[in-house]
């Protein structure tokens, strides 16, 4: 990276993602890196093969309580990455109302949370960047999957209003808005990736939105979307009409849920 960050805070660090944007920064040799995650086994894995110093922070933070004890840990904080997040497929009148719920305050209300409480410091410092990491699904209504959608389009925007507050501070926010990366993420919100229709035209690997976000944290850009795919998606999901994306998505998705719930 072009600046050195000496103490780096990571959520949805047991895997995905998170784990391989541990792994990259890991070695530029900040002091401190703490890993923030539910799965205390494969966290504690990963410290092990990470050459800095390295913290496990156990914590639900869909809850105040596991948010209370990652804030704990946000002492001298200058890179966070606000990484943790899940979804689910379905109607949203049949869904879980309690997972819902909770897919707010992960995606939403906890990237708030810590961003507020690392933020004074470093415009005080002059310094520091946060990367949250959104999803091209952000740039559209999406039928079936509608909370996920809406919780990553508030990511993105709220990421890019901070980011304009933050213009000429020397802090800066990164916005991460990858397509359908083939990690776990499919098989926590069982959402049948491989069965639906139009994913492979989206799916971006998992080394290209680690490239994209490291070229974005070393300041190449504010916004990111990895691969051609989903860069054309998301482009076509600001530019068509509203009624047309949404007509069109719901007819797939509704298809896709129909054919797969039998």
């Amino acid at each position: 990276m072009s600046e050195a960050y000496s103490s780096v805070l990571i959520t949805g660090a047991s895997g995905g993602i998170g784990a391989a944007l541990a792994q990259a920064i890991a070695a530029f040799d900040p002091d401190r890196m703490v890993l923030v995650g539910r799965r205390a086994e494969p966290m504690h894995t990963l410290a092990a093969q990470l050459d800095c110093p390295t913290e496990i922070c156990i914590a639900d933070i869909a809850t105040d309580s596991g948010r209370a004890g990652v804030l704990d840990q946000m002492h001298g904080i200058d890179l966070l990455v606000n990484c943790a997040g899940f979804g689910s497929f379905g109607p949203f009148d049949s869904a879980d109302p309690d997972q819902q719920r909770r897919m707010v305050e992960v995606n939403c209300v906890a990237p708030i949370v810590f961003t507020r409480a690392a933020l004074p410091l470093m415009r005080k410092a002059g310094r520091g960047c946060i990367v949250n990491v959104a999803s091209g699904m952000g740039y559209q209504p999406m039928p079936f999957m509608s909370t996920y959608a809406a919780s990553k389009a508030f990511l993105l925007h709220w990421s890019e209003g901070i980011t304009e507050e933050l213009r000429g501070t020397g802090v800066r926010v990164v916005t991460v808005c990858p397509g359908t990366v083939h990690t776990g993420f499919g098989a926590a919100g069982n959402i049948p990736l491989s069965e639906m229709a139009g994913v492979p035209l989206v799916t971006v690997s998992l080394d290209a939105v680690i490239a994209s976000t490291m070229a974005a944290i070393q300041g190449r850009s504010d916004v990111t979307r990895p691969g051609l795919g989903n860069w054309v998606g998301t482009a076509v999901g600001r530019l068509a009409p509203r009624w047309l994306v949404r007509r069109v998505l719901g007819w797939a998705m509704g298809r896709d849920y129909r054919k797969l719930s039998g």
